[in-house]
């Protein structure tokens, strides 16, 4: 079974959450989807934030997860 990782962005402004799927990893010649994520996470933490939300979260998991 192939399952697909990805790279999410919640934003919380007031209680108020928006989530947002942003790259999606998946085998290839990269290798491990999920290592792959791993990889990538970092580079997308240094993105500035724009505006002042109450909270910017970054995360892999398995694509269309609730949880990891």
């Amino acid at each position: 079974m192939n399952i697909l990782w990805a790279i999410y962005l919640t934003v919380c402004w007031s209680g108020d959450c928006a989530v947002q799927e942003v790259q999606r990893f998946d085998h290839g010649p990269m290798g491990n989807p999920q290592e792959q994520c791993e990889i990538m996470l970092p580079h997308y933490t240094q993105i500035p934030q724009d505006g002042t939300p109450d909270s910017v979260v970054w995360q892999c998991k398995p694509l269309n997860s609730t949880e990891v």
